[in-house]
């Protein structure tokens, strides 16, 4: 059977790539490994984006990489570029197309004066959770957005929590990328998906509630139960968000599109990703899957891939071993 062997990058659609990079590296510790530009036919039919160009940073931070993506349209097509979709303004911490990276600190209160705490904020202020909470008692952190509105989170662990990694000594101020945070509808059908189709592990599942959970999501009345997954390999894993309380307003992302400023990509190395992609083609668990392209492996880490959208739209690049 297929099964996912790390979590290569999680990457966004952003339009100001300069002032996105500096940003990151001022405020939360990224490095920029390289800049390219991408103008090989695969990336358009990868990404279901025909005739797609662009320009891709890689940003590092300790073993994960933030890819940020700054689509460059040609003059024909420039309007349908322009009408990719914006991040909505009232995006909230239940809607089904959120998403956020979860980045690893060794010291929230001074990694939050960085420059984060001027960013717009999702959180009231850092929040530690509860000592009743068993599973994630005494983790602090707090969310907010970057300049383009992508959400984020910073996340100090105690020293009973969190990967062995997180607790080496004399850490960094800024670690490294814990997992990728996605809003869901149903727990069952994800881990269907992500487990059952991709080989991924589910490792944790808790509820989280409470007024540290309303500050912390900015959110009233909050129960939200949360899935942690891990890839075979070490590294960053998925976590699942699946708002019980408040649900009335759990809006899904319509008719998503590559070049949304909306959209996070998840890239992951897959085992047998033909074999994957025939079994893909044969469930209605997927929003949607494109086909298989080959790709040139000095913009990728395999030469063959291919894109699908879980059970809520999330987007997968899923790159063959």
């Amino acid at each position: 059977m297929s099964q996912v062997l790390k979590l290569a990058s999680v990457g966004q659609t952003t339009e100001d790539l300069a002032k996105q990079i500096a940003w990151y590296c001022k405020t939360l510790g990224f490095r920029l490994i390289n800049q390219e530009r991408i103008d090989h036919p695969s990336l358009g039919a990868l990404v279901g984006s025909p005739g797609a160009v662009v320009e891709r940073a890689r940003l590092a931070l300790g073993q994960e990489i933030l890819e940020l993506w700054a689509f460059e349209a040609e003059q024909e097509s420039r309007a349908s570029w322009q009408a990719g979709e914006a991040i909505p303004a009232d995006s909230q911490s239940n809607d089904l197309w959120f998403q956020h990276i979860c980045i690893v600190v060794s010291d929230l209160d001074k990694a939050f004066g960085m420059g984060a705490n001027q960013a717009e904020q999702i959180s009231t202020a850092p929040q530690t959770l509860p000592s009743w909470n068993q599973g994630a008692a005494n983790i602090q952190a707090v969310k907010f957005k970057d300049p383009a509105g992508h959400a984020l989170e910073i996340l100090e662990f105690p020293p009973d929590k969190g990967a062995e990694r997180w607790h080496l000594p004399n850490p960094p101020l800024f670690m490294g990328l814990d997992h990728t945070a996605i809003g869901i509808g149903d727990t069952a059908k994800s881990v269907d998906f992500y487990q059952g189709l991709l080989g991924l592990e589910l490792v944790g599942q808790g509820i989280n509630h409470g007024p540290e959970q309303d500050h912390m999501d900015g959110l009233a009345d909050t129960k939200v139960v949360i899935s942690s997954l891990r890839p075979k390999e070490q590294g960053m894993g998925i976590e699942f968000l699946d708002y019980q309380q408040p649900n009335s307003q759990r809006r899904p992302r319509q008719n998503p599109q590559a070049t949304d400023l909306n959209e996070w990509r998840t890239t992951l190395i897959v085992e047998d990703l033909p074999g994957l992609h025939e079994r893909l083609s044969q469930t209605n668990a997927v929003d949607s899957l494109g086909p298989l392209v080959s790709l040139p492996t000095a913009l990728w880490e395999g030469s063959q891939g291919c894109q699908v959208r879980d059970p809520d739209g999330h987007a997968l690049l899923l790159i063959g071993a």
